[in-house]
């Protein structure tokens, strides 16, 4: 609490209506101009060590970064056939136009969690890439495909819900939705976990624009980046987002969590979606007075903790800082397609997939930058039983997720790491040598031994 009073006063100071440092001064200090088209036309200015925005202090380069790891072997994938092999079923593409200036937010969920793609998809104007996934199990070639964790629910039956969730938000929402339902032919008694890395390579490949955003289904994202129209619409935004993405500095957006965690659970959902599109303004007010705080910052600080969130909210100019990697760190990323690796598919289930993601893209020579207007929330549900099996199995010792994301780190430190996929290596994320075919079978081809 009074670390929150200190910034409150720190702020009133930085933007006081006569304060020698109010906004629009330190605006003019940094670019020689006032505010009228900064917050959009000169986004991304890398902060300097010397900068009058800098309010809050952090830890320097050499105290706070480890040390790099050594290059990686030259090639984009490894195939493993021993990765979740999925089918296609069906994919639902938007009649929606898009303009070229967009960001792709990329996600994945089992079909049980609609109303949290509803949620994004309410918040966000661009091109969102779902990708839905149902375990899938035939006794013979000539059965109905069922969906054994769901009694008396068959494969056309998850379609047509589908269908008419794809309809509804093209009628009702502004996301620009594409959605394919994938399925892995399973025995039902003994199931294999949700393959959450081969589900984001799957979006990876469906990504049409420049730009693409990863995020989990339980989170909303503010639009636009949360900058004043036209934002990165203007193409000379648009173009440098492009330009510093594809640079290899990836953009972070803070994540945020609802600090009452114990009221009522649609209340807590309805409280994130409104702040999804609050903006800024209204989410430091809202973190100054404790109702939100940094995601999961008071029970696992260090996978957010380098964001420096305090920082963020200080923050008025349209300028970045350096966010240092630390071990355990995993961050919700903006990035460039074109240089986006892949996802390691031997990750599945719960835990440590996107930590040794973000290593990974490390190990590759990326760096990581916040975004000064651009935020993310959790929206609040039920603890999933993936969730509570990979706690209890780390009390115990015995997390393969944890032992696998242990040998990825050591691979990237020796610079050995390749990602474990099910279709190199034939082709590159961005499209490059495309065998996108080879991932996934037709389903009426694949059948259940």
């Amino acid at each position: 609490m009074m670390k929150r009073v200190f910034l409150c006063i720190v702020l009133s100071l930085c933007v006081g209506l006569n304060g020698a440092y109010s906004t629009n001064k330190i605006d003019q200090m940094i670019y020689g101009q006032g505010m009228e088209g900064v917050a959009h036309r000169l986004l991304l200015q890398e902060e300097e060590e010397t900068s009058a925005e800098k309010l809050v202090p952090v830890v320097e380069e050499e105290e706070q970064d480890v040390s790099p790891p050594r290059p990686k072997p030259d090639v984009p994938c490894y195939y493993d056939e021993d990765v979740p092999r999925l089918v296609s079923v069906q994919t639902w593409k938007s009649k929606k136009t898009r303009p070229r200036e967009s960001i792709t937010l990329m996600t994945q969920l089992s079909d049980d969690r609609l109303k949290m793609l509803e949620n994004q998809c309410y918040s966000w104007n661009d091109p969102l890439v779902a990708i839905v996934y149902i375990p899938l199990y035939k006794k013979s070639p000539e059965d109905t495909t069922i969906i054994p964790t769901y009694p008396n629910t068959t494969l056309d039956d998850a379609i047509r819900g589908i269908d008419a969730f794809h309809y509804f938000m093209e009628k009702t929402a502004s996301c620009v939705l594409t959605i394919e339902l994938v399925g892995q032919f399973l025995d039902p008694l003994d199931p294999e976990e949700y393959p959450i890395n081969a589900l984001r390579n799957r979006a990876i490949k469906l990504a049409e624009t420049e730009v693409i955003f990863m995020l989990d289904v339980d989170f909303v994202a503010c639009a636009g980046l949360g900058m004043e129209a036209p934002g990165y619409r203007d193409p000379t935004v648009y173009n440098q987002l492009v330009e510093l993405t594809s640079q290899k500095k990836a953009l972070v957006l803070p994540a945020f969590e609802i600090t009452k965690r114990n009221q009522d659970l649609i209340m807590g959902q309805n409280f994130a979606r409104n702040m999804a599109i609050a903006g800024k303004s209204v989410m430091r007010e809202k973190y100054l007075s404790g109702q939100v705080d940094a995601f999961n910052g008071q029970d696992a600080p260090w996978g957010h903790g380098p964001t420096n969130t305090s920082k963020w909210i200080m923050l008025e100019a349209p300028m970045t800082y350096r966010a240092f990697y630390q071990p355990k760190y995993e961050p919700f990323l903006v990035l460039s397609k074109k240089v986006l690796p892949w996802c390691d598919e031997r990750f599945v289930g719960y835990g440590g997939n996107k930590i040794a993601f973000i290593n990974q893209l490390r190990g590759e020579g990326f760096t990581f930058h916040v975004h000064p207007f651009g935020y993310v929330i959790h929206v609040p549900h039920v603890k999933t039983k993936a969730a509570n099996t990979f706690v209890l199995a780390k009390r115990r010792g015995a997390s393969y997720m944890d032992h696998l994301r242990a040998l990825v780190e050591r691979e990237i430190a020796d610079g050995h790491f390749v990602p474990h996929t099910g279709f190199c290596p034939h082709e590159n994320p961005d499209g490059s040598d495309d065998g996108l075919g080879q991932e996934t079978e037709p389903l009426t081809l694949l059948q259940h031994e």
